[in-house]
């Protein structure tokens, strides 16, 4: 089967080849055209359009009252599949005189930025082509407008559904963190063999982070810290300590703010350059960031593509809630467990019923069902196929 690479790399390169693709790419396409003043014709074109939707349905009902009132049916049995019809015609008729003012512009700017987003164009393409990251958002999002826009012509009722679909698919999608819907995500590894990989998210925590770290040890268990700014901060020598212990540090925000996706881009940008730039005080820069809660958004790829940053997620959790829940803890991970996994844990102190003592518990009998199962833990790294820490000169 062709890879998935290959396959938009090929579909971006006919595209570009196209005399429309051209065009798009040769002309400084944008949307300004849109905002100019409509001409008499483009008035005419939205004034049909207008008009159809008072001679559709409103007709409709007011024939449907006629022949209530007349007792006579055939009025609403013939007038209603005519007026309706003719509402149509008169929208398609509209769509006709504006559309030719709107649609050209629309649809070179929007093939402009598929050829943009999918990965640039072909090597004997104009300058102005830049390479971006195509996300299935942008398919999703490119085929709603596609499909509203064809149906205007036939169930202009029904247009917009699409459109309201995709808006949908854009405030649940979120909520998989291996779905990558905004942008490419890494929740599973390509180590051949039963190999795992252990995270752990929300440190370091003072209570517990050397003896987690002497529990690891004790089992030769290598694993990657996804630390808060704010904690790495405050505590530089726990960081000092994962590092010696030859464990990797990956970016977790600096505050971990649940609801950091739905802030301003300069926040989700401050929030992981400032942890960026305090973690390279310890001669490290991360490569992987992880999203509070494993929720991503739209703006989320131009900042890590700035810094140089993948978004690693898990596909293997208890849903401890911070260690909120850590009862049955190991039992949920060993029996979701698959082979590539990379295991969500947090190692922070249980703020609920359960101990610092009954979490290692937990943790240990991760590890040991983990082996007993024929499973072996390595970094995540070598999981992944990709550094997800380098350290600096």
């Amino acid at each position: 089967m062709m890879p998935w690479r290959e396959i938009k790399a090929r579909t971006v390169a006919r595209l570009a080849r196209t005399r429309f693709g051209r065009d798009a790419m040769a002309e400084t396409t944008s949307l300004s055209s849109l905002f100019v003043k409509p001409t008499p014709r483009v008035c005419v074109g939205l004034g049909l359009m207008g008009l159809s939707y008072i001679i559709g349905w409103p007709a409709v009902g007011l024939l449907a009252l006629i022949a209530f009132h007349t007792g006579e049916p055939i009025i609403l049995a013939i007038g209603g599949p005519l007026v309706y019809g003719l509402s149509h015609l008169v929208f398609m008729a509209g769509f006709y005189l504006a559309g030719s003012h709107y649609a050209p512009s629309f649809l070179r700017w929007i093939t402009r930025k598929a050829i943009e987003k999918m990965g640039g164009c072909p090597s004997d393409g104009p300058p102005v082509c830049h390479k971006g990251v195509f996300s299935p958002a942008h398919g999703v999002g490119l085929a709603a407008f596609l499909l509203s826009g064809g149906l205007l012509f036939f169930r202009s009722e029904i247009a917009a559904l699409p459109l309201g679909i995709f808006v949908l698919s854009c405030l649940l999608a979120p909520f998989f963190p291996r779905a990558g819907f905004f942008l490419p995500v890494i929740s599973r590894g390509r180590a051949p063999g039963r190999a795992v990989a252990l995270t752990f998210d929300d440190g370091p925590d003072q209570d517990v982070i050397r003896l987690l770290l002497d529990l690891l040890q004790r089992h030769g268990a290598p694993a990657t810290f996804f630390v808060m700014g704010k904690k790495a901060e405050g505590n530089p020598e726990l960081i000092r300590e994962i590092l010696l212990r030859g464990h990797a540090v990956g970016n977790h925000s600096y505050r971990h703010d649940p609801l950091l996706m739905l802030r301003s881009s300069a926040r989700l940008s401050e929030e992981i350059t400032r942890t960026q730039q305090l973690l390279a005080d310890f001669g490290i820069r991360p490569l992987a960031f992880r999203p509070p809660v494993g929720i991503t958004n739209p703006r989320l790829p131009r900042i890590l593509k700035e810094l140089h940053l993948d978004c690693v997620t898990f596909s293997c959790r208890a849903c401890d809630f911070g260690n909120r829940r850590i009862a049955n803890l190991a039992k949920i991970i060993l029996r979701n467990i698959r082979p590539g996994a990379i295991v969500l844990l947090h190692d922070v102190s249980p703020p609920g019923i359960g101990t610092v003592q009954d979490w290692l518990q937990q943790v240990e009998w991760v590890i040991r069902g983990l082996k007993s199962q024929g499973y072996k833990i390595v970094p995540l790294s070598v999981l992944i196929g990709r550094e997800v820490m380098e350290t600096l000169p």
